[in-house]
């Protein structure tokens, strides 16, 4: 089964003992122009935004899950999906519809064991439900566990895009439930194109996580930009009468672009180690903020301050850099990183000028270019930047 992700958070060291739990998740559906001819290849179903799939709605909570849980010793993948599905749904799957969809890898310090490392595999599989004369599913009695039940587990056939969007708000204060929550988005929004939406609670906890390993005012700054970014994308949808940016994904990008700070009181290592870091937790965009957040010319050679990585880092980064392409997500968070301060600053020139007392220059390139990029949301947005983001 091919690998969607990995998310290792390396809390870990890998002397360790290991204690795996593999588990099988549904993808079924419901609802969707590629049902017309039935499955086929995994290769030929292309999912979009709109179709409709069985999920679990923990409604005491507020989560959407894909139905599936734990493979028991010695039961194999298939019928612990079967098992699984009927027991958190009462939907009785199509045997011969059961198609391999892909694996999602978690690699973490086990919250139950010291000094373990806890794997979890988490197949999924595309399949369908049996359904009565009139093509509605087939609901049996179900058999939920006592956390289930008193979770409010429920069977609802929603959209993809309604799931991610639920989940997206999600709430917690427990760590398990919101991995497990990003989790679900991450999977569903890869199967049919939408933008990279982790719940906001979750984004929130990683930061906040990080700034307790080491504490600064990036964390004020960080939460700013997040702001300020998630109002640029409200302004620009607004003036275009579209959704060109999604304000969630703004505000997460602006929240985690400095993540890589965590690691102490770094310069360029800053961009490599946030790059690394959200890559390990299978987020792909994310992870390219990191990345494209300091070099709006798109070269490291105007970089304000030390280079603190190796030379074979440096040469990685180069090469990153060079293959991406910026996007408006990427030149907001630019321009946004370069106007907010951890002080409640919301100026591009007094901001850009704080730098250059700080460091002793700061590039003309470099400063012409974030005015460059002022103009170009202003235009987008058909107003003025700080009126914006005030």
């Amino acid at each position: 089964m091919k690998t969607l992700f990995t998310t290792d958070y390396k809390d870990y060291k890998p002397e360790w003992p290991s204690s795996c739990r593999p588990s099988a998740r549904a993808v079924i559906l419901i609802q969707g122009t590629h049902l017309e001819s039935g499955l086929g290849n995994i290769s030929d179903i292309i999912l979009k935004p709109q179709d409709k799939i069985a999920l679990v709605y923990a409604k005491n909570l507020g989560y959407y899950k894909f139905p599936g849980g734990g493979i028991h010793k010695e039961e194999d993948n298939i019928t612990a999906l079967i098992r699984e599905v009927q027991e958190e749904t009462g939907l009785e799957l199509i045997n011969e519809s059961i198609t391999e969809y892909g694996l999602v890898n978690r690699i973490m310090q086990s919250e139950m064991f010291p000094e373990t490392i806890f794997i979890q595999d988490s197949f999924h599989y595309l399949c369908r439900a049996k359904t009565d004369s009139e093509g509605k599913p087939v609901i049996k009695k179900r058999n939920l566990d006592a956390y289930e039940d008193e979770e409010g587990f429920e069977l609802r056939i929603v959209s993809i895009q309604e799931a991610v969007e639920a989940n997206v708000n999600f709430k917690s204060s427990k760590r398990k439930y919101l991995d497990m929550v990003a989790r679900e988005n991450n999977v569903m929004t890869r199967m049919c194109g939408l933008p990279e939406l982790m719940p906001r609670a979750y984004a929130e906890s990683l930061l906040e996580h990080a700034v307790s390993k080491n504490p600064g005012p990036w964390r004020e700054h960080s939460y700013a930009v997040a702001t300020a970014a998630e109002k640029l994308a409200q302004a620009v949808n607004k003036k275009s009468g579209t959704k060109q940016l999604e304000p969630d994904l703004a505000y997460t990008l602006g929240l985690l672009h400095d993540i890589g700070r965590q690691e102490g009181h770094t310069y360029i290592a800053h961009v490599y180690d946030g790059y690394h870091y959200l890559k390990n937790l299978g987020y792909n965009t994310a992870a390219k903020i990191c990345l494209t957040h300091s070099f709006n010319l798109k070269t490291i050679d105007d970089y304000i301050g030390k280079i603190d990585i190796t030379d074979q880092q440096l040469k990685e980064l180069k090469n990153l850099l060079e293959e991406t392409e910026f996007d408006d997500y990427d030149r907001m968070i630019q321009l946004l990183d370069s106007t907010c301060g951890a002080d409640g600053t919301k100026n591009l020139e007094q901001r850009m000028n704080d730098v250059k007392e700080r460091y002793g220059y700061y590039p003309q390139s470099k400063w012409d270019k974030n005015f460059e990029l002022k103009e170009y949301f202003e235009k987008l947005t058909g107003r003025d930047l700080y009126e914006v983001i005030k």
